[in-house]
């Protein structure tokens, strides 16, 4: 008498795309620590709190939404990979992941997270000099302020080299810079602005600049699709 048995085929690659597989061969289940579980239970309980006010979200207002970044930071959402001498948790980046999943369906406030959070906060924490990151860390953490990255123009988008901003060393080592951006993300409440120009026509550069600087100013705002949903 044979026993039947089930075979155990190892998916490699990208073949689980092109042939039939089985959910055990290609998914891989988490494994999450309990404080993981708490931190998928706190930031889904405040997508649900997000969600109850996307009618107000989707008429534009930035007020509430800087509420909710506000609020998120009493969470810890808004710093869970800055050190804890910037202000953050310094957690993990699965617990990162873990947020940004479950902040997902909170409708255009994701995005107005995500750049807050992954284009405004993570490059001072990678880049930024260390009075940079004593000086804004903290604020953008608790979302005190509110911070937006500046890459794209109207000439060339977001084609990096085809930028025509560009910045002026002074005599006294710091810089002038010159140029439009556009379609920026949290760019018409935003506090902070991580800008990039071309310094001497070719040196690439990113620069932080408050929108409190002289001449800084904002323009009437591009109807973007994705600021509805």
């Amino acid at each position: 008498m044979s026993i039947p048995t089930a075979s155990n085929t190892m998916t490699k690659g990208g073949t689980w795309l092109l042939e039939e597989s089985q959910p055990n061969n290609v998914f891989t289940p988490e494994k999450m620590t309990e404080e993981h579980r708490l931190i998928y239970q706190t930031s889904g309980e405040f997508s649900q709190e997000i969600m109850g006010h996307n009618d107000q979200l989707e008429t534009k207002d930035w007020n509430l939404t800087r509420q909710l970044l506000a609020r998120a930071g009493e969470l810890g959402l808004l710093g869970t990979d800055v050190p804890e001498s910037y202000g953050g948790l310094e957690f993990d980046k699965i617990t990162s992941a873990i947020i940004a999943g479950r902040l997902g369906p909170a409708g255009s406030f994701s995005t107005t997270f995500g750049a807050h959070t992954g284009l405004a906060i993570l490059p001072i924490r990678m880049f930024g000099t260390e009075n940079q990151k004593q000086k804004y860390l903290p604020n953008l953490v608790s979302g005190k302020i509110v911070g937006a990255y500046c890459l794209s123009e109207t000439g060339s988008g977001s084609d990096a080299m085809g930028a025509k901003t560009h910045a002026e060393k002074q005599a006294d080592g710091s810089f002038v810079l010159n140029g439009e951006k556009m379609w920026i993300t949290n760019g018409g409440f935003a506090d902070l602005f991580i800008v990039f120009a071309k310094v001497d026509g070719e040196l690439f550069t990113a620069f932080i600049v408050e929108r409190a600087f002289d001449g800084v100013s904002s323009g009437h705002e591009e109807h973007k699709m994705g600021l509805h949903g």
